[in-house]
Protein backbone atom coordinates (compact mmCIF):
# COMPACT_ATOMS: atom_id res chain seq x y z
CA UNK A 1 0.00 0.00 0.00
CA UNK A 2 1.46 3.31 -0.62
CA UNK A 3 1.71 5.86 1.75
CA UNK A 4 -0.49 8.35 0.28
CA UNK A 5 -3.37 5.66 -0.19
CA UNK A 6 -6.56 6.18 1.77
CA UNK A 7 -9.13 3.58 2.50
CA UNK A 8 -12.26 4.71 4.12
CA UNK A 9 -14.36 1.97 6.11
CA UNK A 10 -17.82 1.94 7.05
CA UNK A 11 -18.34 3.72 10.03
CA UNK A 12 -20.44 2.56 13.35
CA UNK A 13 -22.80 5.29 13.20
CA UNK A 14 -23.97 3.76 9.65
CA UNK A 15 -24.51 -0.35 11.45
CA UNK A 16 -25.93 1.40 14.11
CA UNK A 17 -28.70 2.87 12.01
CA UNK A 18 -28.81 -0.02 10.01
CA UNK A 19 -29.43 -1.84 13.70
CA UNK A 20 -32.06 0.09 14.84
CA UNK A 21 -34.69 -0.16 11.74
CA UNK A 22 -33.38 -3.45 11.47
CA UNK A 23 -34.81 -4.32 15.10
CA UNK A 24 -38.06 -1.83 14.43
CA UNK A 25 -39.22 -3.85 11.22
CA UNK A 26 -37.84 -7.12 13.09
CA UNK A 27 -39.91 -6.50 16.15
CA UNK A 28 -42.97 -5.46 13.86
CA UNK A 29 -43.19 -8.71 12.06
CA UNK A 30 -42.65 -10.79 14.86
CA UNK A 31 -46.29 -8.31 16.69
CA UNK A 32 -47.82 -8.96 13.32
CA UNK A 33 -46.99 -13.11 13.32
CA UNK A 34 -48.54 -13.39 17.19
CA UNK A 35 -51.78 -11.49 16.60
CA UNK A 36 -52.28 -13.81 13.47
CA UNK A 37 -51.34 -17.18 15.60
CA UNK A 38 -52.60 -16.14 18.91
CA UNK A 39 -53.66 -12.11 19.66
CA UNK A 40 -56.61 -11.62 17.67
CA UNK A 41 -58.26 -15.20 18.48
CA UNK A 42 -57.69 -14.52 22.05
CA UNK A 43 -59.27 -11.22 21.63
CA UNK A 44 -61.99 -12.73 19.84
CA UNK A 45 -62.26 -15.47 22.13
CA UNK A 46 -62.98 -12.27 25.09
CA UNK A 47 -65.15 -10.37 23.06
CA UNK A 48 -67.50 -13.16 22.13
CA UNK A 49 -66.89 -14.45 25.97
CA UNK A 50 -68.00 -10.99 27.18
CA UNK A 51 -71.00 -11.15 24.92
CA UNK A 52 -71.99 -14.36 26.43
CA UNK A 53 -71.67 -13.52 29.98
CA UNK A 54 -73.92 -10.51 29.28
CA UNK A 55 -76.47 -12.62 27.84
CA UNK A 56 -76.81 -14.97 30.14
CA UNK A 57 -76.54 -12.35 32.77
CA UNK A 58 -80.15 -11.83 31.24
CA UNK A 59 -81.39 -15.37 30.64
CA UNK A 60 -80.73 -16.12 34.70
CA UNK A 61 -83.56 -13.84 35.75
CA UNK A 62 -86.02 -16.11 34.08
CA UNK A 63 -84.12 -19.45 34.93
CA UNK A 64 -84.18 -21.77 38.49
CA UNK A 65 -81.27 -22.78 40.03
CA UNK A 66 -82.04 -26.68 38.53
CA UNK A 67 -82.79 -25.46 35.11
CA UNK A 68 -79.75 -23.38 35.06
CA UNK A 69 -77.05 -26.11 36.44
CA UNK A 70 -78.34 -28.08 33.52
CA UNK A 71 -78.04 -25.58 31.07
CA UNK A 72 -74.93 -24.56 31.76
CA UNK A 73 -73.12 -27.98 32.46
CA UNK A 74 -74.17 -29.45 29.03
CA UNK A 75 -73.78 -26.71 26.69
CA UNK A 76 -70.00 -24.38 25.69
CA UNK A 77 -70.18 -20.74 26.34
CA UNK A 78 -69.69 -20.32 22.77
CA UNK A 79 -70.87 -21.78 20.15
CA UNK A 80 -68.45 -22.50 17.72
CA UNK A 81 -67.93 -24.72 14.91
CA UNK A 82 -64.56 -26.57 14.18
CA UNK A 83 -62.02 -25.78 11.41
CA UNK A 84 -59.40 -26.98 10.26
CA UNK A 85 -57.27 -24.90 12.49
CA UNK A 86 -59.46 -24.93 15.53
CA UNK A 87 -62.87 -23.43 16.36
CA UNK A 88 -64.67 -20.26 15.02
CA UNK A 89 -67.39 -18.27 15.94
CA UNK A 90 -70.19 -17.69 13.11
CA UNK A 91 -70.51 -14.02 13.31
CA UNK A 92 -72.81 -11.58 11.37
CA UNK A 93 -73.31 -12.25 7.54
CA UNK A 94 -71.78 -15.70 8.04
CA UNK A 95 -68.43 -14.10 8.43
CA UNK A 96 -66.40 -16.89 10.84
CA UNK A 97 -63.94 -15.55 13.65
CA UNK A 98 -61.22 -17.76 14.70
CA UNK A 99 -60.86 -18.96 18.16
CA UNK A 100 -58.09 -20.44 20.07
CA UNK A 101 -57.29 -23.85 19.01
CA UNK A 102 -57.58 -24.70 22.91
CA UNK A 103 -60.03 -22.52 23.93
CA UNK A 104 -62.13 -24.26 26.82
CA UNK A 105 -64.91 -21.99 26.33
CA UNK A 106 -65.86 -23.82 23.43
CA UNK A 107 -66.01 -26.44 25.46
CA UNK A 108 -67.67 -26.08 28.36
CA UNK A 109 -69.09 -22.66 30.72
CA UNK A 110 -66.54 -21.82 33.05
CA UNK A 111 -67.46 -22.66 36.80
CA UNK A 112 -68.04 -18.92 37.07
CA UNK A 113 -70.98 -19.33 34.73
CA UNK A 114 -72.72 -22.50 36.25
CA UNK A 115 -72.41 -20.20 39.74
CA UNK A 116 -76.54 -19.48 39.75
CA UNK A 117 -76.86 -17.23 42.48
CA UNK A 118 -73.27 -15.41 41.60
CA UNK A 119 -74.54 -14.51 38.24
CA UNK A 120 -78.29 -13.82 39.86
CA UNK A 121 -76.47 -11.38 42.16
CA UNK A 122 -74.29 -9.97 39.10
CA UNK A 123 -72.83 -10.87 35.81
CA UNK A 124 -70.77 -8.77 35.60
CA UNK A 125 -68.44 -9.69 38.80
CA UNK A 126 -68.31 -13.11 37.36
CA UNK A 127 -66.82 -12.21 34.27
CA UNK A 128 -64.12 -10.09 36.33
CA UNK A 129 -63.00 -13.02 38.17
CA UNK A 130 -63.24 -15.42 35.28
CA UNK A 131 -61.03 -12.36 33.45
CA UNK A 132 -58.76 -12.87 36.27
CA UNK A 133 -58.50 -16.41 36.53
CA UNK A 134 -57.93 -16.93 32.85
CA UNK A 135 -55.62 -13.58 32.61
CA UNK A 136 -57.53 -12.45 30.18
CA UNK A 137 -58.52 -9.02 29.70
CA UNK A 138 -61.48 -7.24 31.32
CA UNK A 139 -62.26 -5.13 28.48
CA UNK A 140 -63.03 -6.86 24.97
CA UNK A 141 -62.18 -4.99 21.83
CA UNK A 142 -64.72 -2.94 19.82
CA UNK A 143 -65.14 -5.94 17.12
CA UNK A 144 -64.11 -9.35 16.74
CA UNK A 145 -61.36 -10.43 13.68
CA UNK A 146 -62.28 -12.65 11.35
CA UNK A 147 -60.39 -14.86 9.29
CA UNK A 148 -59.38 -12.00 6.52
CA UNK A 149 -57.93 -10.10 9.36
CA UNK A 150 -55.92 -12.77 10.49
CA UNK A 151 -54.68 -13.40 7.25
CA UNK A 152 -53.74 -9.48 7.07
CA UNK A 153 -51.77 -10.19 9.79
CA UNK A 154 -49.45 -12.92 8.24
CA UNK A 155 -48.67 -10.49 5.16
CA UNK A 156 -47.78 -7.57 7.27
CA UNK A 157 -45.45 -9.62 9.21
CA UNK A 158 -43.97 -11.33 6.13
CA UNK A 159 -43.41 -8.27 4.99
CA UNK A 160 -41.33 -7.08 7.08
CA UNK A 161 -39.17 -10.06 7.58
CA UNK A 162 -38.10 -9.73 3.89
CA UNK A 163 -37.46 -6.21 4.92
CA UNK A 164 -35.54 -7.57 7.88
CA UNK A 165 -33.30 -9.75 5.17
CA UNK A 166 -32.84 -6.48 2.90
CA UNK A 167 -31.45 -4.62 5.49
CA UNK A 168 -29.57 -7.54 7.00
CA UNK A 169 -27.95 -7.81 2.90
CA UNK A 170 -27.50 -4.29 2.96
CA UNK A 171 -25.39 -4.57 6.45
CA UNK A 172 -23.68 -7.39 4.85
CA UNK A 173 -22.78 -5.24 1.51
CA UNK A 174 -21.87 -2.30 3.17
CA UNK A 175 -19.41 -4.10 5.52
CA UNK A 176 -17.71 -5.64 2.65
CA UNK A 177 -17.17 -2.24 0.98
CA UNK A 178 -14.98 0.82 0.89
CA UNK A 179 -14.41 4.31 -0.68
CA UNK A 180 -10.95 4.40 -1.21
CA UNK A 181 -7.84 6.36 -3.08
CA UNK A 182 -5.54 3.65 -3.68
CA UNK A 183 -2.55 5.54 -6.22
CA UNK A 184 -4.57 6.58 -9.09
CA UNK A 185 -7.20 3.93 -8.50
CA UNK A 186 -10.90 4.75 -6.61
CA UNK A 187 -12.76 2.63 -5.08
CA UNK A 188 -16.71 3.02 -4.75
CA UNK A 189 -20.10 1.38 -4.52
CA UNK A 190 -18.15 -2.08 -5.07
CA UNK A 191 -16.71 -0.26 -8.41
CA UNK A 192 -13.25 0.33 -9.53
CA UNK A 193 -11.95 2.79 -11.67
CA UNK A 194 -9.18 5.06 -12.70
CA UNK A 195 -9.39 9.08 -11.34
CA UNK A 196 -8.37 9.64 -15.38
CA UNK A 197 -11.93 8.13 -15.96
CA UNK A 198 -13.61 10.48 -14.01
CA UNK A 199 -15.40 13.14 -16.76
CA UNK A 200 -17.26 15.03 -13.96
CA UNK A 201 -17.12 15.62 -9.86
CA UNK A 202 -20.11 16.48 -8.37
CA UNK A 203 -19.62 17.86 -5.04
CA UNK A 204 -22.82 20.15 -4.54
CA UNK A 205 -23.48 17.75 -1.48
CA UNK A 206 -20.30 17.24 -0.29
CA UNK A 207 -20.28 20.66 1.02
CA UNK A 208 -23.60 22.25 1.29
CA UNK A 209 -25.52 24.05 3.68
CA UNK A 210 -23.48 21.87 6.86
CA UNK A 211 -21.33 19.05 5.64
CA UNK A 212 -23.79 16.32 3.90
CA UNK A 213 -20.83 13.97 2.71
CA UNK A 214 -22.27 12.82 -0.66
CA UNK A 215 -20.47 13.21 -4.06
CA UNK A 216 -20.95 11.77 -7.59
CA UNK A 217 -18.22 10.74 -10.28
CA UNK A 218 -19.24 10.69 -13.88
CA UNK A 219 -17.36 7.62 -15.31
CA UNK A 220 -18.25 6.36 -18.79
CA UNK A 221 -21.23 7.95 -18.82
CA UNK A 222 -22.78 6.81 -15.47
CA UNK A 223 -23.02 8.62 -12.06
CA UNK A 224 -20.87 6.76 -9.06
CA UNK A 225 -21.67 7.54 -5.12
CA UNK A 226 -18.81 8.28 -2.89
CA UNK A 227 -20.67 8.39 0.28
CA UNK A 228 -18.01 9.52 2.68
CA UNK A 229 -21.00 9.65 5.67
CA UNK A 230 -20.99 6.34 5.60
CA UNK A 231 -18.21 5.42 4.67
CA UNK A 232 -14.73 7.53 6.97
CA UNK A 233 -17.30 9.86 7.78
CA UNK A 234 -16.25 13.59 9.43
CA UNK A 235 -15.18 14.25 12.99
CA UNK A 236 -12.46 13.64 14.69
CA UNK A 237 -11.76 10.34 13.67
CA UNK A 238 -13.20 10.43 10.35
CA UNK A 239 -11.10 10.39 7.12
CA UNK A 240 -13.89 10.97 4.65
CA UNK A 241 -12.21 14.85 3.96
CA UNK A 242 -9.20 13.51 3.70
CA UNK A 243 -10.02 10.82 0.97
CA UNK A 244 -12.09 13.83 -1.01
CA UNK A 245 -8.75 16.03 -0.87
CA UNK A 246 -6.43 13.54 -1.99
CA UNK A 247 -9.04 12.87 -5.08
CA UNK A 248 -9.08 16.41 -6.23
CA UNK A 249 -5.20 16.58 -5.76
CA UNK A 250 -5.16 13.85 -8.71
CA UNK A 251 -8.55 14.90 -10.18
CA UNK A 252 -8.16 18.05 -12.86
CA UNK A 253 -11.68 17.88 -14.84
CA UNK A 254 -14.78 19.38 -14.54
CA UNK A 255 -16.05 19.76 -10.90
CA UNK A 256 -19.80 21.02 -9.95
CA UNK A 257 -19.79 22.50 -6.29
CA UNK A 258 -21.82 25.71 -4.60
CA UNK A 259 -19.39 28.78 -3.72
CA UNK A 260 -17.59 27.49 -0.69
CA UNK A 261 -15.29 29.59 2.12
CA UNK A 262 -12.13 29.29 2.99
CA UNK A 263 -13.18 27.20 5.92
CA UNK A 264 -14.77 24.88 3.58
CA UNK A 265 -18.30 25.74 4.00
CA UNK A 266 -20.95 27.32 1.73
Amino acid sequence: MEEKDIICRPTLDTFVRFAIVLAAFFGFGLYFFYDGAVGYRLQNEVYFSHEAFANLGQQVEKSAPASWKAMTSSTPLLPAIQLEDGPAIVYSCEILCPLPKDCEAARSCPPEVQDYHAMKKGWNDCWLAYTARMHYPSNPGEHPHDQGAIREQWYAGTGCMIVSLIIIWLMVRTKGRVLALQGDTVKAVGREFSVSDITRLDLRQWWGKGVKGVAYATVNGRKIKMDGMTYGGFGKNGNAEAFMHALLEKYHGEILEYERDDAGKS
